[in-house]
């Protein structure tokens, strides 16, 4: 892996400000314009390009404090956003390639819709997402395991290409959770947990997620070690945590899956519910 691993989001969006507006019960924003533009053609706001200034001013600031002249490979995301969002950045002598692999996820036929508008159209998807909302896909759009298998391949490359480089990523919120999920080794049930947390599980607008193979001693690991999201409006907050791979034994696991209650009586054999229908 890298030794650091930047991954920021992009500024707010007219996307954002539209969705969040719809949200509160405000249609304004709803108009043909914007309900016929592509999600990969939103611009920036003036507060969305405000904080990528506010991004690039942090980054610019631990290049500065750890020496680094320069980060070894820039990517982003081919959507408008995120490429204005780089840009915003004016990180020096910025060498920038396009990935499609960070793009946003495709969100279907959900696209640009607001929340009451896919419960109308879609209930019986909303119930599945409510249900498993890691499994979930959106019609004609991408699930969280597709964006798994994602960042599954842009880690690949960084491992293949840019073994204790530094890289930056401009990026989506959904596909930050994305890397979140496999360089952290969440399980399916704690990325539920976090993602439905109002406090927790937000990225903010240029949020930044620090990953680094160095611990708090200096001391360089084989994989990341530690992890860190920054909020550039207030990056005091930030705060290192240690990434924890676990392992299981057999009665933990156990333990979990006694968790779930069973749907059949622990008496209930295979035989039984063979023989049974000549029973009933």
């Amino acid at each position: 892996m890298p030794l650091d691993l930047f991954l920021v989001r992009h500024g707010q969006s007219e996307g954002n400000v539209a969705l969040e507006a719809a949200k509160a019960g405000d249609l304004s924003m709803m108009t043909d314009a914007y309900l016929t533009r592509s999600a990969a053609d939103y611009r920036l706001t003036d507060l969305g390009r405000a904080q990528a200034a506010g991004a690039g001013a942090w980054l610019r600031s631990w290049l500065d404090a750890t020496g680094v002249q320069r980060f070894d490979r820039l990517y982003c995301s081919p959507y408008v956003r995120a490429r204005e969002t780089a840009a915003h950045l004016a990180l020096p002598n910025a060498a920038w390639q396009l990935e499609p692999l960070l793009r946003e996820r495709d969100w279907g036929l959900w696209e640009g819709l607001g929340r009451d508008e896919t419960a109308d159209r879609f209930p019986e998807s909303t119930a599945q997402k409510r249900r498993n909302r890691f499994l979930w896909r959106p019609e004609s759009g991408e699930s969280t395991p597709d964006l798994d298998m994602r960042a599954r391949e842009v880690l690949g490359t960084l491992a293949r290409e840019l073994p204790a480089g530094r890289v930056l990523c401009v990026t989506h919120e959904d596909v930050m959770w994305a890397f979140r999920f496999r360089l952290e080794k969440l399980s399916i049930e704690e990325w539920i947990e976090i993602v439905e947390d109002d406090d927790r599980g937000k990225i903010p607008n240029c949020g930044i997620l620090h990953y680094t193979r160095v611990d708090d001693s200096g001391v360089m690991h084989e994989r990341f070690h530690r992890v860190r999201l920054v909020d550039p409006a207030d990056p005091v907050s930030a705060q290192c945590s240690t990434i924890e791979r676990p392992r299981f034994t057999n009665e933990q696991l156990l333990a979990q899956v006694d968790e779930v209650l069973p749907l059949l009586p622990a008496a209930t054999t295979t035989e039984n519910l063979t023989s049974g229908d000549s029973n009933s």
